[in-house]
């Protein structure tokens, strides 16, 4: 009996824990954020559309039409902390940290090639601002600052 009290303490114990783990929720991020484009700052060519839309649970849900004219979809379910597989692009994981209430910071693998981000809403919260150092596919370091508006 003793045994099965411990067990059952030592499991409430670690519950917080693991759901704290994978609990991750959009606060202030939640939304549909659309890209300003004459104030964002792009590597190279700037997309025609960049939208971003957060759900209540944190699933971040990327559209974008490329300079080219091309649509794209991804999106992933950040668990904090842990690196999770980005639907939609090949080969991508991110792990999302949550360093206050207006700003979270992500690690990328794309293909190999790390990079770091910093998302970060407005006091305000109608502003999010969105900035990524990493190497392009040439080696070369690239830096992107995408401002966007909340929609």
């Amino acid at each position: 009996m003793i045994k099965l009290r411990v067990t059952l303490a030592l499991t409430l114990l670690a519950m917080p824990l693991t759901m704290k783990a994978a609990d991750l929720p959009a606060g202030v991020f939640a939304g549909t954020w659309k890209a300003n484009l004459a104030k964002s700052k792009f590597p190279g060519p700037p997309p025609k559309v960049d939208m971003v839309t957060i759900q209540p649970n944190g699933r971040v849900t990327v559209n974008e039409t490329t300079a080219e004219g091309k649509n794209i979809s991804w999106t992933y379910l950040p668990s904090e902390g842990q690196p999770v597989k980005v639907t939609g692009r090949d080969n991508v994981t991110v792990t999302v940290r949550k360093l206050n209430d207006h700003t979270t910071e992500q690690s990328w693998n794309m293909n190999g090639r790390a990079a770091k981000s910093k998302a970060t809403v407005s006091k305000d919260g109608k502003t999010q601002t969105f900035q990524i150092d990493g190497v392009d596919k040439d080696g070369q370091p690239t830096h992107e600052l995408v401002v966007y508006e909340k929609q």
